[in-house]
């Protein structure tokens, strides 16, 4: 297979991770089909600069194969894509007619064709079209969702990365991505996404400071690795900068590989001898790989200049603690205390030393000892129990300390709502009952404590389904799952909720189960089997994520997000299997070649690029008739396939058939190709033949 003859296959996969922020690298083919050449030269001129003749143009030429996918075609869905990519330049001035016009000819569309336009499915849409790297068109639902309110972290995330596309100003990004962790601040790939823009733009300062933010707070493999030689790679072009050795050693440290991190960090030290916080990270890493002793030292190191650091002192207490120095580390928490009076830190550590052992009074009373005027207020009280449900500790000690605030303090709101929330998510519905009668009581205008009396006399079911909803609104997954299990008996429409929250957590597999719980009780619903498959594409199961996927559309032939996720997970599929195709070609393993392109052909029956690769093995295996059949199905399939002319026609001449590989040049040459050098080739081929048949 002569890589000249290659075709660029629809779109190639670098990665997917199509979780909240699902973002997808991608290479795309250009645009095929009535004014594509045009469009794709007028898309590369909007890279370089976005004039107003250029965008003009762009627009109506849109409009224009939207008509024509419409009514030539009858493809509404690509017809209605070509109007978003002209809207998102015309959104501009909503108030212009040509806007208006044309918003309208999208939502009449939209109507006739069935698809749904809520604001979930034109987000999956929007991804789905950044996928087919229709980048304008995307953008348009990006932007639109943006106004209206709805999940714009993760819009204008995916507005940045379509900048990368459309723009050749490598900073255009950065202002969606700094406004999408605005929003979110722990979006780690929207700051990795910032860092690399920043290393880029030789920001190398900057780059650190929102790298290091970055890999606090999170564990991806795939930004770990990228880092990794972003800031190797850093390192050779600067070899004196402290910093780029503490970020990847810090990297380093993620993944586990000690022994690395231990020689970055050291070096960094070397060269910044007076950074306490290198040095605070080289303790830290001590204590992880359990060198307690040198750890303790490294942190004497420092707190012998900086006495007040309280971080320093927390590390050192923890060493303390290790090596069962019990009443150490205990004083150095008391320092802490003595220092800044609301350290949690200190006293969670505190906590941590007597837990199980001595009451929280004694525990409390060693938070303060040269304090004898220190008394417990209700608002320390729930305060401290707040600190220990944050961080899932004993919920009977965090019980225990909300009714002592509520005890000193009758009308302390917080404490009655926070107590209640523990009895819900344990399911003590009686005791969450009878204290909310109370506070109710205590604190009739409260608007909190109403809004829960107010479903105190609702069914048990509708109360937990309610507090659920609460804890989905703030992204508290896992107590959203208490709530959810508490249900009984639980529906498609509950299993399907606990699924979500699960995908929320990354817990694929337990996704999965629930998606088919749900479907065990409900196998009806589309979008179930479209939620389910977008878990099995987190799992790397495509197979599976695309049979998910044609049963969502064969239950609902409008489900607009799950055509468009097959159709481009179609052409991925295909592409894989092409490609290891093409590896046992590049062999001479023809029979193992042929096998897989039969297995491509079978399941993608209606693919053109199937049978004109296939053809192309046939043909090295001297098959020549069935090779001439197959680049007749790939034409056939696609009238603009010009490749598959040409290589018919050189099938057709190894058969001997001159007459019909001359038509088949002529059809090649026909087809508007592309390819320099096979043109001159088929012009050449077509006077020796012309001759000798004309």
């Amino acid at each position: 297979m002569r890589k000249r003859l290659l075709i660029p296959l629809i779109c190639t996969t670098l990665f997917i991770q199509l979780g909240t922020s699902a973002q997808v690298a991608t290479t795309c083919s250009p645009k095929t089909g009535w004014g594509a050449d045009n469009i794709n030269a007028l898309e590369q001129k909007l890279r370089q600069c976005k004039d107003s003749e250029t965008i003009d143009k762009y627009v109506n030429l849109q409009k224009k194969r939207s008509t024509y996918f419409k009514i030539f075609k009858r493809d509404n869905i690509e017809a209605c894509d070509n109007l978003r990519a002209a809207l998102y330049f015309l959104r501009k001035n909503k108030n212009s007619v040509d806007y208006k016009k044309t918003l309208d000819k999208l939502n009449e569309l939209m109507l006739k064709s069935g698809f749904q336009n809520d604001d979930y499915n034109r987000l999956e849409v929007a991804k789905n079209l950044y996928l087919e790297c229709k980048y304008y068109a995307s953008a348009y639902e990006f932007e639109e969702l943006i106004e209206k309110g709805f999940e714009c972290a993760q819009c204008y995330e995916y507005l940045g990365d379509i900048e990368q596309k459309i723009n050749n100003d490598k900073t255009a990004p950065l202002g969606y991505y700094k406004k999408s962790i605005e929003l979110k601040p722990d979006n780690a790939s929207a700051l990795f996404k910032i860092a690399t823009l920043l290393y880029d733009t030789n920001r190398i300062d900057m780059a650190i400071e929102y790298y290091s933010r970055a890999i606090n707070l999170t564990d991806d493999p795939e930004i770990l690795k990228k880092g990794m030689v972003i800031f190797t790679r850093a390192i050779k072009n600067r070899p004196t900068n402290a910093n780029l050795y503490e970020v990847l050693g810090a990297t380093y440290e993620k993944t586990g590989d000690y022994k690395k991190t231990y020689e970055l960090y050291q070096k960094a030290i070397f060269l910044n001898p007076k950074d306490i916080f290198l040095k605070y990270r080289l303790g830290g890493l001590l204590y992880e790989t359990k060198q307690y002793p040198q750890a303790t030292r490294v942190y004497d190191n420092i707190l012998r200049d900086n006495l007040y650091e309280s971080q320093i002192r927390a590390g050192k207490a923890k060493s303390l603690l290790a090596l069962g120095q019990t009443n150490a580390a205990l004083k150095e928490y008391q320092i802490i205390l003595a220092i800044y009076p609301e350290s949690k830190q200190a006293k969670y550590g505190i906590y941590e030393i007597f837990k199980g052992k001595k009451s929280l009074d004694y525990i409390i009373d060693n938070f303060y000892p040269l304090n004898e005027n220190f008394k417990p207020t209700s608002e320390f009280y729930a305060e401290f129990a707040e600190l220990l449900t944050s961080l899932d500790k004993s919920n009977d000690d965090a019980i225990s300390l909300y009714k002592r605030a509520i005890e000193l303090n009758p009308k302390n709101a917080n404490a009655y709502l926070k107590l209640y929330e523990i009895y819900e998510l344990e399911g003590k519905d009686s005791l969450a009952n009878e204290l909310i009668k109370k506070a109710h009581k205590e604190l009739p205008n409260n608007e909190e404590i109403k809004k829960v009396f107010f479903y105190l006399n609702k069914s048990t079911d509708t109360k937990k389904d309610q507090l659920a909803l609460d804890y989905l609104k703030n992204e508290q997954w896992a107590h959203a799952i208490k709530m959810y299990q508490q249900i009984e008996p639980k529906t498609s429409q509950v299993y399907f909720a606990i699924a979500n929250c699960y995908k929320a957590l990354k817990n694929y597999p337990k996704a999965v189960e629930n998606y088919k719980k749900a479907l065990s009780l409900d196998d009806k619903h589309s979008d179930t089997y479209y939620s389910l498959a977008l878990a099995y594409l987190e799992q790397k199961s495509p197979k599976l994520a695309q049979s998910m996927l044609l049963k969502a559309i064969e239950l609902d032939p409008k489900n607009l997000k799950a055509i468009k996720l097959s159709n481009y997970l179609r052409g991925q599929i295909v592409t894989s299997l092409l490609n290891e195709a093409y590896n046992y070609y590049e062999k001479k393993q023809y029979e193992k070649a042929i096998d897989v392109a039969n297995e491509a052909a079978k399941r993608y029956p209606q693919d053109a690029q199937v049978y004109y690769y296939r053809g192309i093995i046939l043909e090295a295996m001297q098959m020549y008739p069935q090779a001439v059949k197959d680049y007749k199905m790939a034409v056939k399939l696609n009238r603009a396939f010009s490749l598959g002319y040409y290589s018919m026609a050189k099938a057709y001449e190894k058969m001997g058939s001159g007459r019909d590989a001359l038509e088949a040049y002529e059809k090649y040459l026909s087809g508007n190709p592309k390819e320099e050098e096979l043109i001159k080739e088929a012009e050449k081929k077509v006077v020796e033949l012309g001759e000798k048949y004309y």
